[in-house]
């Protein structure tokens, strides 16, 4: 008797701790972050709203072909403009680390080029803004490829939904306009490749300098822009395949970036 006493309470005890498991995964702040472009508030986070800019693919011309093996191409164009690009209402503060997931790169990019990649990237703007922020690349994070809300600004190769070629969450304060955590997540659908030379990319593929530029654009705090006049900006909202124009800033974006840190 004692013994079935013994056993109900342990499998009722069982039972109490699944349910309690449901609820906690139902009510897990990281659990249902959006994947579509907009504003949101943040469960337990009234001091927090969470930005999703989701980048789209610049959809080929009909009938083009894509090459069967991608061939770098070089010496291409990389127009300038000075019309200028807004900004998404938030900044970086005076320091900012971030992590790379070095085991999510694609081969035809290299893990052990992430690294270059990123800090290229990163000091188109640092340079444009006079270093007014101090970036580093802190210890790689080879675990997280999702955007959680963990106190980690992660770059990583991910999952995304749809046409997405990238998708950054930026979590800010509503009151002080300053972020305190960027996730970036590069799409795994797409196929990625990575030139080392200037103004030389492979066509018919993504190019991840050109793409994360881009990204690091809206960390800094600048908003997409879609219509033509903005084609050959860095924030442009498409990207293309066989392009690294974005791998520099036009004087609008720099102008833009400039305004935000004055």
């Amino acid at each position: 008797m004692l013994k079935t006493k013994f056993l109900v309470v342990f499998f009722l005890a069982i039972a109490i701790i699944f349910c309690s498991s449901i609820t906690f995964a139902k009510n897990d702040k990281n659990s249902d972050i959006p994947e579509q472009d907009g504003i949101y508030d943040v469960p337990g986070h009234p001091e927090l709203k969470l930005r999703v800019f989701v980048y789209h693919t610049k959809p080929d011309k009909p009938g083009k072909p894509t090459p069967p093996s991608p061939q770098e191409v070089c010496n291409l164009s990389d127009p300038d403009s000075n019309i200028l690009v807004a900004s998404a209402e938030w900044k970086l503060p005076s320091t900012w680390k971030y992590r790379l997931n070095t085991s999510s790169v694609p081969l035809t990019v290299g893990a052990n080029n992430l690294s270059i990649i990123a800090s290229n990237a990163y000091k188109q703007w640092t340079d444009a803004i006079k270093n007014k922020v101090t970036i580093t690349k802190d210890s790689n994070n080879t675990i997280v490829d999702r955007a959680v809300l963990d106190g980690q600004n992660i770059i990583t190769w991910g999952s995304a939904s749809g046409s997405a070629l990238a998708v950054s969450y930026i979590w800010y304060n509503r009151i002080t306009k300053v972020a305190t955590e960027v996730d970036t997540i590069m799409n795994t659908k797409f196929t990625w490749y990575w030139s080392q030379k200037q103004n030389c990319a492979y066509q018919g593929v993504y190019d991840a300098q050109d793409i994360l530029t881009h990204e690091l654009g809206h960390t800094m705090g600048l908003d997409d822009m879609y219509t033509d006049e903005y084609a050959n900006h860095t924030m442009y909202g498409y990207g293309s395949k066989g392009e690294v124009k974005k791998d520099t800033l036009t004087q609008g974006d720099i102008i833009g970036i400039q305004n935000i840190y004055h």
